[in-house]
């Protein structure tokens, strides 16, 4: 065999060639490695473009589902906000009701971003008292909700003393009146009361809560009359009602201990209305004393010793295109 490399060609066949070379082991043909590499090129650059459309596509994916879920977000957040603002417009609302009527609060609430609708209703309870129905429906342009709430206001004097009470004392008094027991009652039971630890410069109020002494004369009531009557509660003192001193309302004297106080009405001064004890009194009566249920219902019926309570299963809210 020849020993020198050498090459040689092979009939042609159609448009196929195929070339040959010789070598020390015998003749080989020889192989076109470019084509092949070639194909190799393209079928990773096929694989690194599925690859990349498959990582683009799982972007443009992540990328909505995080817009979404901020969206969503964004919905939850300005959804519980309107809520709150909402919530927070409801109990300010219900705040003025409790000594106002439905007009006067409609007047002096905020509805520049929102639409209020108030529904009041007048009833009588049982024992005659003054009550009232207030159906309260607020609602949003911007978070297409309605809230609605109904409330419900009721005098914190809930009975009037009974004609024995105002004769004599009645150790279930407060529970009575106002539906507490005296360990549980204070001056917070009533919203608008002034609550001090005697009688001296009393300012103009409807509810006055005085624990100890109290000498009352007619300039710190000249404010109060039989359309305008006071409730005065003594607790654990003495009261006087000093010459000249006309007072109209219901004087409740209270007692936490053993201890037997003293209600003192001087010459010329005078109670219309009525006067009542959880425990027994030393009275000193000079001066007139005139029970008057006139007067007593009109202290009752008074807004600044109202209260307000939401009924319970009245609150919720809907979409207002749904309505």
């Amino acid at each position: 065999m020849p020993t020198t490399n050498s090459e040689m060609q092979c009939p042609q066949r159609g448009n196929r060639k195929t070339e040959f070379r010789t070598s020390h082991g015998g003749v080989v043909p020889t192989r076109h490695t470019a084509p092949l590499r070639f194909q190799q090129g393209i079928a990773v650059l096929g694989i690194v473009a599925i690859l990349l459309s498959a990582i683009t596509f799982s972007a443009i994916s992540t990328s909505q589902q995080v817009q979404q879920f901020y969206t969503i977000e964004k919905t939850k957040r300005d959804t519980e906000k309107a809520h709150v603002t909402h919530m927070q417009q409801v109990k300010e609302i219900a705040t003025l009701l409790r000594s106002h009527s439905a007009s006067q609060t409609l007047n002096r609430i905020d509805t520049s971003n929102a639409t209020i609708l108030i529904e009041q209703t007048d009833l009588v309870g049982e024992e005659q008292q003054p009550l009232q129905h207030f159906d309260v429906r607020v609602s949003q342009d911007e978070s297409n909700m309605i809230y609605t709430a109904k409330f419900l206001r009721y005098p914190s004097l809930l009975r009037l003393p009974t004609s024995t009470q105002q004769l004599s004392w009645d150790n279930q008094l407060t529970e009575w009146l106002f539906n507490r027991s005296i360990e549980h009652l204070s001056a917070t039971y009533f919203p608008q009361s002034v609550a001090k630890q005697d009688c001296v410069n009393l300012p103009p109020a409807s509810i006055f809560w005085i624990e100890g002494d109290c000498q009352l004369d007619n300039e710190d009531i000249a404010h109060s009359d039989e359309n305008q009557p006071l409730m005065l509660l003594i607790v654990d003192g003495d009261l006087s009602l000093h010459a000249d001193t006309q007072f109209h309302g219901l004087i409740v004297m209270l007692s936490t201990t053993p201890y037997t106080h003293t209600l003192h009405v001087s010459p010329e001064a005078s109670i219309k209305g009525a006067y009542v004890s959880n425990h027994p009194l030393n009275t000193n009566l000079d001066g007139p004393l005139t029970p008057s249920t006139a007067v007593l219902k009109n202290l009752q019926s008074h807004t600044t010793l109202a209260k307000i309570i939401p009924i319970p299963g009245s609150w919720y809210r809907n979409n207002s295109t749904n309505d």
